[in-house]
């Protein structure tokens, strides 16, 4: 079994809960299914075959966040007509004489919902990739001479890629410490040279984007509880699957268990 490394920085990137709809959060770091979607966009492999291909190739994923300039909250509000143009008028009427009816006003403010939708602002990315030989060895090809099948975005197709490249080849190696994320419940203990530790993304906007931060999220459709970190190094309970090069060992998994029919 190979592996490989490779950079990639998004302008702006969300890679959103999936769960959740008005309200799009979004991982700090792309979860298995995320990073295979785009390691597997490079080889060319169609969106409804994936899953068979990752199991049949024995492809394990991951990624550490290296760099990130900022992270900000969208917000719009969206029109909703879901009943005749009769229905409305008779809406309206009834909130225009019972202001204070609490049931009138929830249709009403159900016509104009708020969506809110979180980015991330320039992430850098390192993917960390292990599988059949073949497979890593048709991927750096790709990645070394930027011939790509599907083109790759940052979770939706207005992020755009501002870089991808330094395809490096890497070692599979079990470990207790390294980088991206790991389940919540293996969690030991958490490295960081810096004093404090950012534990949730909401307060990026108040403090500099360059301390160590700590994200908790359900990942996949057991919604089994992730730890995803920036700036800073996990340290797990058991030996785990990681991916090790020059500079990084980045904790790696089954992409097939994430993803959502």
């Amino acid at each position: 079994m190979k592996a490989l490394t490779f950079i990639i920085r998004f302008q702006t990137a969300q890679f959103k809960v999936h769960f959740q709809k008005l309200t799009r959060r979004t991982y700090l770091i792309p979860p298995p299914s995320a990073v295979a979607g785009i390691f597997c966009g490079i080889l060319g492999v169609p969106r409804n075959k994936l899953k068979d291909y990752c199991k049949a190739q024995k492809i394990l994923v991951g990624a550490e966040l290296r760099r990130l300039e900022g992270f900000y909250t969208t917000i719009s509000r969206i029109f909703k007509f879901d009943r005749d143009e009769r229905g409305l008028v008779r809406l309206l009427n009834k909130w225009s004489k019972t202001p204070r009816d609490g049931r009138v006003y929830k249709d009403i403010v159900g016509l104009m919902p708020i969506k809110e939708s979180e980015e991330l602002f320039r992430p850098e990315y390192k993917i960390a990739i292990a599988a059949n030989d073949e497979v890593i060895s048709g991927g750096l090809r790709r990645l070394r001479n930027l011939d790509f099948e599907y083109e790759v975005f940052g979770g939706n197709d207005y992020h755009f890629v501002d870089y991808i490249g330094d395809p490096n080849e890497a070692r599979y190696v079990k470990s207790k410490e390294g980088s991206g994320y790991c389940p919540a419940e293996d969690l030991q203990s958490i490295k960081s040279q810096e004093f404090r530790v950012v534990i949730n993304c909401k307060y990026l906007s108040r403090t500099n984007a360059q301390l160590p931060i700590v994200m908790f999220s359900p990942v996949g459709p057991e919604m089994r509880c992730f730890v995803f970190a920036y700036g800073a190094r996990l340290v797990t309970k058991s030996e785990r699957s990681a991916v090790k090069d020059e500079d990084s060992t980045i904790f790696v998994y089954d992409p097939v268990r994430c993803i959502v029919p």
